[in-house]
């Protein structure tokens, strides 16, 4: 499998005297690609500043806090969320990635700037997309009863979560603000004005993560986040979308990328990361 070569973000730890040059003239830092992150640190490597490095300049990152009526304002908690929301609202690039750990607040961020570009009509429909694949180890439950949307609304559950339930859920859908799409589907369709939101990207190969960008068309973005190490069979493993789109796409203008390296959820679900072999 390849390996994640690019996190979206670099850190320069500065001298005193270097500060002071950068702060006045500037510096020069070497190979730096576009959307990508710099981190300004002092001696103490404490981090003191934060840029991004946009048509070959550095510009401080200009974040703003999510206002949603459904959890009220929500504002980063770490470093690392504060660049995740810098490149969730940036104007240009229109495929966007966040990669990162269990409990990093990939799907809380992402979900919940998507549902107030969503209600602020910045976006007729968001497409909710997930590959349909049961977590690994688990037996599977059979065919279950109903129709597409029967089949798939138990993948959406997070997306419910994020809305207080499915009630509401069923109501953005009743609305035709929200569109559970099956992954089996999306091949040939030509998405206008909406948001394309992919979780679980982990379980993506480069092929199917070609269908969800190719479905682009006038006024969409594609949204995706993804944890590389929960793939949930061998052929996602060995043939990551995911990691490939980082490492391919990292530097062109339409493309964004932040990883998420701590779980933020609460105390007790960072104790998932103490059973890493």
């Amino acid at each position: 499998m390849d390996t994640l070569i690019k996190t979206g973000y670099c850190t320069f730890t500065l001298s005193d005297d270097e500060m002071a040059c950068f702060y006045e003239h500037g510096l020069k830092f070497p190979n730096l690609y576009e959307n990508e992150y710099v981190l300004i640190a002092n001696s103490e490597n404490e981090i003191c500043d934060k840029f991004v490095y946009r048509d070959g300049d550095l510009h401080r990152i200009s974040w703003k806090p999510i206002e949603n009526k459904y959890v009220g304002t929500i504002r980063p908690k770490n470093i690392e969320q504060e660049l995740a929301l810098d490149m969730l609202q940036d104007k240009v690039s229109q495929v966007k990635v966040l990669s990162g750990t269990f409990g990093s607040g990939k799907d809380f961020l992402m979900i919940n700037e998507a549902l107030q570009r969503l209600d602020s009509g910045e976006f007729d429909k968001l497409i909710w997309v997930r590959n349909n694949i049961e977590v690994k180890g688990v037996e599977k439950l059979g065919a279950l009863p109903g129709d597409v949307y029967d089949k798939v609304v138990n993948f959406a559950m997070p997306l419910a979560d994020h809305l207080g339930g499915i009630e509401m859920l069923e109501n953005y859908i009743d609305h035709g603000q929200i569109e559970v799409a099956h992954l089996g589907y999306m091949r040939g369709r030509d998405i206008k004005h909406s948001l394309i939101y992919v979780s679980e990207a982990e379980n993506l190969t480069t092929k199917l993560c070609q269908v969800l960008i190719s479905r682009l068309s006038n006024g969409s973005q594609l949204w995706m986040n993804g944890d590389w190490r929960q793939a949930d069979r061998e052929m996602f493993e060995s043939d990551s979308g995911l990691i490939k789109m980082i490492n391919r796409l990292s530097g062109n203008p339409l493309f964004g990328h932040v990883y998420l390296p701590h779980s933020v959820r609460s105390e007790a679900a960072s104790l998932a990361d103490l059973l890493d072999d």
